[in-house]
């Protein structure tokens, strides 16, 4: 049924496509000049296709939403490991360590230090103190920063041998790839292992879909004015947009061709389909500037099953600078541009249905749609002007104009503003989402910047990486002074982890690995109260205070608890400055209270693991006769 639909829309859009380009004399009389002719045409096939893909996506999407197909399955039947590769993430990496580990027990996460000259590999050294499911992998000169792939591809080898070499354990073992800034959602692994997912056999790779952590932010360029942060805030929100909704759709629609492609955030990947990989390239990731999207073209040219998860997420920092987007994005659209060469390879395999070879190649082809749209457009709409330009200005024609635009340029684009609103349940209002909507219709055009750039780059033969700053790149830390009422408070009472050991039978291991687990934790509840009074939200500021004032309270970290007290005070006040004026206190006195924690917690480890000292022998003894001065 939805094959009938799409062939007749596509018809219906082809003829209206041939109407106003060809029939309605705006771009000059059809039959004159062939080559004007041919530019027409092109014009009209791009536009009749562009609608039918748009509604093909939105028929596809809405379904989906309204029905979700995905359910949850069993997390511990399979075992599971991230690779976070890091350069200079000083300032993400506890952040992102943190949230995997608490919200996942089971799950090993491997931290890839590619060389950086800032303090990453320090950062999850101290992590490394509390949690042994943390680990780092350090790449070092020549070697290190050679691309993403190089450094994913040595950590492949690293957890592949502490896998081991047992064929079941391999197929059943799942291998993450997280970005330094990337959170994954609680149900994340549920919904991994679900039967859509790897709870069949036959899954090869899953992508998560993608969120923007910051969306909230009010202010997400701090050190600016109002109309940059206005900027900022409508850029984020944008790819936020664009994540959940426009890319969303194509993924599910994938799903439909058996043509998931993998994103550098939020894949998972059998560590057996990695071993096939190398097996036929000497390494499971390529050299293109998306790795990630070359994997999964990898991957379904070996016939196994990529899939997409639209009920769990992982989360990543979006940009609200223009310039670094434009870096970002260029990036991608030359990575795209490259995985170009895989096509005959797929189409040889024989493993792809025909329509996920059509959904392929037109997304492949994207870059020369671009290219005919910018220069058409533009040179047909002159050529009209100088030919007829008492004609071209005539009501009908501009009447023509104005709603052929709307119908082909603006309407494929506005629409998803409305579908924004609906997969965040209401996070927008409607008029916002209608704003969003037309927003998106330029933040779609800055694609031409992206692609224009890209091509430039790969004719000039530049394929250099050049990673994206960090938004909190560059910021100076916040001078801290604490009130005589602070300072007279303990950092820790240390005999809080007798108390602890008491409480648990008596156990001095569990008390050290309680407040190890809080030690872990805090950088995700500094990270969740930084971000919810960035979005200026009461409710979801109130919650984050109470779990650092109570978990603090239950560690017996006095000075924390009392600065976390300060800030709900302010709070409650409704002082929304003086809360951001607080924050720093609060994270200065955490981390603090992190690095005493972290002595103490490799002290009685060590004693507790140290074996006890054997008692000295006792000696013969023997009487000796002292003569009597």
């Amino acid at each position: 049924m939805r094959t009938a639909l799409t062939a007749v829309l596509a018809v219906l859009y082809a003829l209206l496509a041939v109407v106003v380009f060809g029939l309605t004399g705006v771009f000059g009389e059809f039959g004159e000049q062939l080559w004007r002719d041919v530019a027409v045409l092109l014009l009209t096939v791009v536009a009749a296709c562009a609608l039918t893909y748009v509604s093909l996506l939105l028929m596809t999407f809405w379904q989906e939403v309204r029905s979700p197909h995905g359910s949850a399955g069993d997390p511990e039947a399979l075992q599971w490991h991230v690779l976070v590769p890091c350069r200079d993430e000083e300032s993400v990496i506890a952040e992102t360590v943190s949230a995997a580990r608490t919200s996942f027990p089971s799950l090993h996460v491997w931290v890839i230090d590619d060389a950086s000259e800032d303090a990453t590999a320090q950062v999850v050294r101290d992590l490394m103190v509390f949690d042994d499911r943390v680990h780092l992998i350090s790449r070092v000169a020549p070697e290190a920063r050679t691309g993403k792939g190089d450094a994913l591809n040595a950590a492949y080898r690293i957890v592949s041998a502490h896998v081991g070499g047992d064929e079941e354990e391999r197929h059943r073992t799942v291998i993450g790839v997280l970005d330094a800034d990337g959170f994954l959602s609680d149900n994340a692994l549920a919904m991994l292992a679900g039967p859509e997912s790897f709870g069949e056999a036959s899954t090869g790779a899953v992508q998560l879909e993608v969120w923007m952590k910051n969306r909230g932010d009010r202010r997400p360029r701090p050190a600016d004015g109002r109309l940059r942060n206005a900027i900022g805030r409508v850029l984020v929100r944008m790819q936020d947009l664009e994540f959940r909704t426009t890319n969303s759709a194509m993924q599910v629609l994938r799903v439909r061709t058996g043509t998931v492609g993998m994103g550098g955030n939020g894949q998972f990947t059998r560590l057996s389909v990695l071993d096939a990989l190398t097996a036929e390239h000497g390494k499971p990731w390529g050299k293109k500037l998306c790795e990630d999207y070359e994997l999964g073209l990898n991957i379904l040219a070996q016939g196994m099953r990529t899939h997409y998860v639209r009920q769990a997420h992982v989360s990543q920092e979006a940009l609200p600078f223009t310039r670094r987007l434009i870096t970002q994005r260029t990036r991608w659209a030359q990575g795209n541009m490259e995985c170009a060469s895989a096509l005959p390879g797929l189409r040889r395999g024989g493993h792809l249905r025909p329509s996920g070879l059509a959904e392929i190649h037109y997304f492949m082809l994207q870059p020369l749609v671009m290219m005919l749209n910018l220069v058409l457009i533009p040179l047909l709409l002159v050529l009209g002007v100088a030919e007829d330009p008492a004609g071209f200005w005539r009501a009908s024609t501009l009447l023509t104009l104005v709603l052929a635009g709307l119908f082909f340029l603006v309407l494929p684009y506005a629409v998803w503003g409305l579908v924004y609103r609906r997969v965040t349940g209401g996070e927008v209002s409607w008029p916002l989402a209608v704003g969003l909507g037309l927003c998106n219709l330029v933040y779609v055009y800055l694609t031409y910047v992206y692609y224009v750039r890209a091509t430039w780059r790969a004719v000039t033969g530049r394929t250099g990486w050049a990673k994206t700053r960090r938004n909190a790149d560059g910021r100076a830390p916040v001078a801290v002074q604490l009130s005589a009422a602070l300072e007279a408070l303990p950092l820790m009472r240390l005999e809080a982890l007798e108390e602890l050991a008491a409480e648990l039978e008596g156990r001095s291991d569990l008390g050290i690995d309680f407040v190890a687990g809080w030690a872990v934790m805090w950088p995700t509840r500094t990270a969740r109260l930084e971000r919810a009074i960035a979005a200026e939200d009461p409710l979801a500021i109130r919650d984050a205070i109470g779990s650092v004032r109570v978990s603090s309270a239950m560690v017996g970290a006095d000075r924390l608890e009392r600065a976390a007290t300060d800030l709900e005070q302010a709070l409650e006040r409704g002082e929304m400055e003086a809360c951001r004026a607080q924050l720093p206190v609060v994270d200065a006195i955490g981390r603090e209270t992190v690095d005493l924690l972290r002595r103490e917690v490799s002290v009685r480890r060590e004693l507790l693991h140290s074996p006890p000292r054997a008692e000295a022998a006792p000696t013969a003894a023997r009487m000796v006769t002292v003569p009597r001065s």
